[in-house]
């Protein structure tokens, strides 16, 4: 089982270090969109699909390796958690600590990420209305629309709404 410790920490370091590189990109891509650099978030978007893709496959390692320590320890592969590990490595406290700094460093990166996407969502969002605001502007002065014409002749002579010609007066 000590094995199986050593590579679930190991998968999960290696889960926050790609987190952290999928940041520093992230805020990369942050000042490409604020910059409007198209080729340069084309880029980081190559770069970025890489680190996801690499950090699906640790992720494919950590739940095999989460299912095999749910099996030894004998227990139902949807109840076990990080904390349950942890609690069962109470006579092992080097295993424990390096497994709990390992899920802190984990959820702190993906944290991290989470907020710095959120930024580049509200941003591309932003940047997409005013496309849309300088097209619909353009659109306008490009083909204007035809004038609006009063649907009832404005009365001339007086107020009464009878017209000029009024074959009762």
């Amino acid at each position: 089982m000590a094995g199986m410790i050593d590579q679930l920490t190991d998968v999960m370091n290696q889960q926050a270090e790609r987190h952290t590189e999928l940041h520093g990109l992230s805020l990369e891509e942050r000042d490409a969109i604020i910059q409007n650099d198209i080729e340069q978030l084309q880029k980081l978007v190559g770069l970025k699909n890489i680190l996801v893709s690499q950090n699906s496959r640790l992720e494919k390692q950590r739940i095999a390796l989460v299912n095999d320590i749910a099996e030894v320890m004998g227990h139902k592969i949807e109840d076990i958690t990080l904390s349950n590990v942890i609690d069962i490595l109470k006579d092992q406290p080097e295993d424990q600590e390096r497994l709990r700094e390992a899920g802190t460093k984990l959820r702190e990166a993906v944290t991290k990420l989470q907020d710095v996407n959120e930024l580049n969502k509200s941003l591309l969002e932003s940047s997409i209305e005013f496309v849309e605001y300088s097209l619909n502007a353009l659109r306008s002065t490009l083909s204007p629309e035809p004038p609006e014409y009063p649907t009832q002749r404005p009365t001339q002579g007086g107020n009464d709404g009878t017209g000029t010609f009024n074959a009762t007066r």
